[in-house]
């Protein structure tokens, strides 16, 4: 008798502990954390400080993959300064989300290439570093080169352009379940290379409440460096 019963009880005890990590008492203050960072990507302002913003569509792909709890996707122009540039965050529930969906996997799955000779340095952005990377595609004979920033945010309240830190934090059965928060800053190959760094500047101002909202859960784990991808 005690055998037989010894492998269901094993079985009971393995998914009840199972149940018990993947749902930690304090689903409340999750759920609480998760709509106040929906509340404050949604009041990403359209139009900021010269800046006019239009929507631009988040690919299906993405939407599939990352399964966000809230995200804003908008091309932003200032005429009276001759720039223009995309910003995306995209905050999700499940930090393992984030994985399949970043720019090393998502542009070249999209068709951009990386040229022979790009690299993917680390570049200040408001005291951040984010990861540049260097995309190239012709479509319809039109030859078109973008530049795009990437960077994390967790809800640790680490800021990382490492790929390895997310998945660190996805390893953890309570803290992933506060997500993460990717943000790209995308500009165009017509704009000339000198005027990036305000450009992201004035970019990571407009997201900037929404990242600060995203890094407040007061959960503390060891830093990362952003040094990986």
């Amino acid at each position: 008798m005690f055998n037989r019963l010894a492998i269901p009880f094993a079985l009971v005890a393995l998914v009840t502990i199972g149940l018990l990590r993947a749902n930690p008492a304090n689903t409340e203050r999750v759920d609480t954390y998760h709509d106040a960072i929906a509340r404050l990507i949604l009041e990403i302002p359209l139009d900021v400080d010269g800046w006019i913003g239009q929507e631009v569509p988040l690919p299906q792909s993405a939407t599939n993959l990352l399964r966000p709890n809230a995200w804003v996707a908008r091309q932003y122009v200032n005429t009276d300064l001759g720039a223009k540039a995309t910003l995306l965050i995209v905050q999700c529930r499940d930090a393992r989300d984030m994985a399949g969906h970043f720019p090393p996997i998502c542009y070249p799955a999209n068709g951009w290439l990386t040229p022979d000779d790009a690299t993917t340095p680390l570049v200040q952005v408001s005291g951040h570093a984010m990861r540049r990377y260097a995309f190239h595609r012709v479509a319809a004979r039109v030859e078109r080169d973008i530049t795009v920033y990437n960077i994390f945010a967790l809800p640790t309240g680490e800021m990382t352009a490492s790929m390895e830190d997310v998945r660190r934090l996805s390893a953890d059965y309570e803290y992933r379940l506060l997500g993460a928060a990717q943000i790209q800053i995308v500009i165009d190959g017509t704009m000339d290379p000198e005027d990036h760094a305000w450009i992201l500047d004035e970019m990571y101002a407009i997201v900037a409440p929404a990242v600060e909202g995203v890094l407040d859960s007061e959960i503390v784990t060891g830093p990362g460096d952003g040094s990986s991808s």
